[in-house]
């Protein structure tokens, strides 16, 4: 099992419906199988995300966050890591609005070093 806790992700790739970008920083922390973030970002006010690992090692998650128009978004979420060869992480996200048109989109994130 590869563990998340005191990690730090960007985005490196996201569908057009989604709202994070490569501004939106994302936190991670786990305990066990149970897994939260935090994330923001010029787009995104403030946002949480809870889930947990499971046996096959993916992620299921659900999300919220607040948008710069102040709208609350919610959705769900399936990531599933990748180990890099220079050891970061990165992972690629399946997700689904459960607000607005339901839309469906895909996206990659990866680590990055510890902020200062």
């Amino acid at each position: 099992m590869i563990h998340l806790n005191n990690k730090i992700f960007i985005a490196l790739l996201n569908s057009d419906n989604g709202e994070v970008d490569e501004s939106t920083r994302f936190y991670y922390y786990q305990d066990k199988d149970v897994i939260w973030a935090d994330y923001s970002g010029i787009e995104i006010i403030k946002g949480h995300l809870i889930g947990k690992q499971l046996a096959d090692g993916t992620l299921d998650f659900r999300y919220h966050h607040i948008n710069k128009s102040g709208e609350i978004k919610i959705g769900k979420c399936v990531s599933e890591i990748i180990e890099l060869e220079d050891g970061r992480l990165k992972l690629y996200e399946k997700w689904q609005w459960l607000c607005d048109d339901m839309s469906e989109g895909k996206s990659e994130l990866i680590e990055v070093k510890k902020e200062i």
